[in-house]
């Protein structure tokens, strides 16, 4: 069983937002204890809740959407706060919970894992001044929004194995050199010691082919009525399986921007003029590739889990009211 990366796989020991503590001011003069940063379906978000999010973290639990990773911290964390709320109010809908036991459970094993207990914990919440049921409360959110992602954004990630490799590729700097290629040939040969007379009406004859094959001639046909390879008469100029790395400079640099069904301008060789089709183009895997494979599997399917989330975020956004509060 393949298990889906989440936004969120640990938890800090860090506090949930408090209260902002007041300023301290003339005896008398009104302290502003807190202020609210945004409203989304009524439900107030906390300025004290955004600053936390800044100060102690993390900054992003879900998605800074709209925004991106330029955007200024305390913006990132207001949207993040704002789109976990859309995420926990869709939950709920769906009826997605975690039951106490389980958050009991969940939290011991994060603890043990970690080589902790709960009496250091709660020594720890003493110093940052929060409490055990505040943290109990973030751990449990957090466990929804895991499920949540499981029920809902995960059905929607499709990754194959040609994903992989373009992603594998794109990484590796050298994708010419990890290509296999299929490629049918249409040969006009040149003449041993061939007299520049000669090499000039080879070189016409093989111009006028390929202008043939523009202009809609099939490449089987044009093989059958002008190549001079015998063997390749009988395979319609099928040629054996290549890596994109051994073949010749020139040939190497007419083929490897093809798209399969599409074929070179006429290239010289010594054996003479050739046409080449791009019959199939595919990943011929190397010992790093395989070894890398489900990492590169699994940082695939997190992107996708953000892209994804973004946009299952966007159309939340357009059926829910979402208040930002000036400053």
């Amino acid at each position: 069983m393949k298990y889906l990366p989440v936004v969120v796989l640990t938890l800090v020991l860090a506090p949930v937002a408090k209260a902002a503590e007041p300023d301290s001011g003339a005896k008398g003069e009104e302290v502003l204890l807190d202020k609210v940063a945004a409203v989304v379906d009524g439900r107030p978000i906390l300025y004290s809740e955004v600053k936390q999010k800044v100060d102690k973290g993390p900054l992003v639990v879900v998605s800074e959407f709209p925004l991106d990773e330029t955007a200024p911290p305390y913006d990132r964390a207001l949207q993040d706060a704002i789109n976990f709320q859309l995420v926990l109010s869709r939950a709920k809908e769906l009826e997605i919970d975690v039951r106490e036991d389980e958050v009991n459970e969940e939290i011991k094993s994060f603890l043990e894992s970690r080589g902790l207990n709960r009496d250091g914990l709660q020594e720890h919440l003493r110093q940052t001044g929060s409490s055990f049921e505040d943290y109990k409360r973030d751990f449990k959110d957090q466990m929804i929004l895991r499920k949540f992602q499981g029920r809902v954004i995960a059905p929607l990630i499709k990754i194959t194995d040609k994903d992989v490799e373009t992603y594998y590729l794109k990484r590796a700097g050298a994708a010419a050199d990890l290509m296999e290629l299929v490629l049918r040939q249409v040969l006009v040969s040149i003449p041993s010691g061939a007299n520049p007379a000669i090499l000039e009406a080879k070189r016409r004859l093989a111009a006028e082919v390929h202008q043939k094959i523009t202009d809609g001639m099939q490449f089987a046909e044009a093989v059958k009525l002008y190549t001079d390879d015998q063997s390749g008469r009988q395979s319609g100029g099928l040629m054996p399986p290549v890596r994109a790395k051994d073949l010749m400079s020139a040939i190497k640099t007419a083929v490897e921007g093809l798209e399969v069904g599409q074929f070179t301008q006429p290239v010289q060789t010594a054996l003479g003029f050739h046409i080449f089709l791009l019959e199939e183009k595919k990943f011929a895997g190397s010992r790093d590739f395989q070894n890398k494979k489900r990492q590169l599997e699994n940082e695939l399917r997190t992107q996708e889990l953000l892209d994804q989330t973004r946009h299952w975020l966007s159309e939340q956004r357009q059926r829910t009211k979402v208040e930002i509060v000036s400053n």
